[in-house]
């Protein structure tokens, strides 16, 4: 599912991972949360999809010679919306595709025993008219269309959190659950009022049923555009100083504040080149940090790759229309990833987690996007992304490991 995002008028995001060095013990002192790594390091994990993570095990992890540490996490999708396809918990209760890789935990988990898992948990109606009935069903609200039936849909959902719920503490390892991750995207369009208090319910069901392993993560797209700004109630003005504030559920329900990162202050230029951003990316990046510190919780990189980069071809293109032009393992390494690793080493005191997104993105249905097609338009729904494999290029690939060799990662 890895995101399920219809553009529509907006499109897309990008997230990190990356520390090196030595992190002093005092880091965790300023923040606190469930699931936090020891000695103030950085959780690596890698997603985001079984297909995905199979391949990065055969071709990075088993190549002995390589030396590769393994991931701390891995991530996988699953959804929470009834009526639909796929029925709801897939992936978890057996393998499912939504056009961005095979999603299988019993598969991935088998593959990786060892690792964290980080849950992107889809609950968006938008493909069928933008109601947020899952919200209002999870929360109980006394609308007809959810309270009629027997069982009505305030059951139904319900009986559904608790079986996911049991189901990720069945798996007996940290759990990263990402709730309506990118609440704030316009894709999802959710309503904030019913986000919130879903998370709340949600966070209070996990606390009930003894899931003391899974920690919740509130995660904003970080999605540099404001939408909608003729409804400003909507809450997709994200220049509004307070944007995080209307949508934020309170200390009580969120472990972890996380944030989609796929722009660097390298990158930006040719990202954003044919398309003006309405707030500087690496400006927002920081403002998450900023608001985490505030709160005093950890952040999770939960979502990043060097989006419009392509790996195996040695491509570069904005990521609003697809118009690649030829570059090198230097340049890209020095646009993108460098600038990211640096950013998560300047801000350990918060950056406690950091997901890449390890994909060859041209392959799955969901991301592609024809040569010369505009973000949102025909053939180009999600916006150009292109491939961020990183053994797709042997120089990005002993780069990217020789980071995540550095004291400052908690890997596998």
């Amino acid at each position: 599912m890895n995101r399920l995002r219809n553009l529509g008028a907006a499109a897309l995001a990008v997230a990190v991972l990356g520390l090196l060095g030595t992190v002093p013990a005092a880091a965790d002192t300023a923040v606190a949360a469930r699931n936090l790594p020891p000695d103030g390091k950085t959780l690596s994990i890698m997603g985001q999809d079984s297909d995905t993570l199979a391949d990065y095990k055969r071709d990075v992890l088993d190549r002995s010679a390589l030396g590769a540490p393994a991931p701390g996490g891995v991530t996988l999708y699953t959804n929470l919306v009834l009526g639909g396809s796929p029925e709801p918990l897939a992936g978890m209760t057996g393998p499912a595709n939504w056009g961005a890789g095979t999603v299988d935990f019993n598969s991935t988990l088998g593959q990786y025993p060892d690792a964290a898992v980080a849950v992107g948990l889809y609950l968006s109606d938008a493909t069928t008219g933008c109601n947020n009935q899952p919200l209002r069903a999870i929360i109980g609200t006394n609308d007809s269309d959810v309270t009629s039936g027997s069982p009505n849909l305030v059951t139904r959902y319900r009986d559904k959190v608790d079986e996911m719920v049991t189901r990720l503490k069945g798996y007996d390892r940290q759990v990263f659950l990402r709730i309506g991750y990118e609440f704030d995207g316009p894709w999802n369009c959710y309503n904030a009022d019913f986000y919130k208090q879903a998370f709340a319910y949600i966070k209070g069901r996990i606390d009930a049923l003894g899931a003391t392993k899974v920690a919740t993560v509130w995660q904003t797209a970080a999605w540099p555009l404001n939408t909608s700004t003729d409804h400003p109630e909507w809450n997709y003005v994200v220049t509004d100083p307070h944007h995080f504030d209307a949508w934020y559920p309170g200390d009580q329900y969120v472990d972890w504040v996380g944030m989609s990162s796929f722009y660097s202050a390298g990158s930006v230029a040719t990202q954003w080149g044919c398309s003006a951003t309405d707030t500087a990316p690496a400006a927002l990046q920081d403002r998450v940090l900023d608001f985490a510190r505030g709160h005093g919780k950890p952040v999770m990189v939960a979502e990043s790759a060097p989006q419009g980069y392509d790996n195996g071809a040695g491509t570069k293109s904005c990521i609003m229309r697809k118009s690649p032009a030829a570059t090198d393992a230097d340049t890209v390494w020095n646009e993108w990833y460098q600038p990211y690793f640096d950013w998560i080493a300047a801000n350990r005191d918060v950056v406690r987690a950091a997901a890449y997104i390890n994909t060859d993105w041209d392959s799955q249905t969901q991301w592609q996007c024809a040569d010369g097609a505009q973000a949102g338009g025909p053939g180009c729904a999600n916006g150009y992304w292109g491939d961020s494999r990183i053994q797709a290029n042997p120089t990005i690939r002993d780069r990217f490991l020789d980071q995540l060799r550095g004291s400052g990662w908690a890997n596998g």
